[in-house]
């Protein structure tokens, strides 16, 4: 059964600059190490996010990989990838992931990100050891990512 997080912000900007800044946001930027949870180090493809199929190779701060792969997009309003190929201690616990972002419009310069993650458990023993990094650990993860992507789209021209 999929372990399941999310986190939610809100951005003082428009649905296109935001939906924009998360899709093209560098991943190394975006992931940076967040308490036990590595950040990304390298990729080899950094190029925005706007077609099914792209695929990344991300190599992390812990010298750990993962493949992601963009597995839906719809132009401002979400875009979904699924990750595998995990190495280090998330390859011992999870077969896969999937993250999937969407996009609300709350006014004309307001918008709302929900990122949702779910972790397929590699095995029934694995679980609980999932559960627990997803459940404590993630959250925190994605809510420090989702800030970035928020600082970038309320100042656009701010170096990050």
């Amino acid at each position: 059964m999929p372990v399941q997080t999310s986190a939610t912000i809100e951005a003082a900007a428009n649905i296109r600059d935001v939906f924009d800044g998360a899709s093209s946001i560098e991943p190394n930027i975006l992931i940076r190490p967040y308490g036990v949870l590595p950040g990304i180090a390298a990729t080899d493809n950094d190029a925005p996010w706007t077609a099914v199929g792209q695929v990344r190779n991300h190599t992390l701060t812990d010298k750990s990989a993962v493949r992601e792969e963009l597995v839906s997009f719809a132009d401002g309003e979400n875009f979904g990838y699924e990750i595998g190929g995990f190495s280090g201690l998330f390859g011992a616990l999870a077969a896969g992931a999937r993250g999937d972002w969407h996009f609300t419009s709350l006014s004309a310069e307001r918008t709302r990100i929900d990122w949702t993650y779910q972790f397929f458990p590699r095995s029934v023993l694995a679980e609980p050891f999932l559960w627990f990094i997803v459940k404590l650990a993630w959250p925190g993860y994605l809510k420090a990512a989702l800030t970035r992507v928020k600082e970038k789209a309320e100042h656009e021209n701010r170096d990050l």
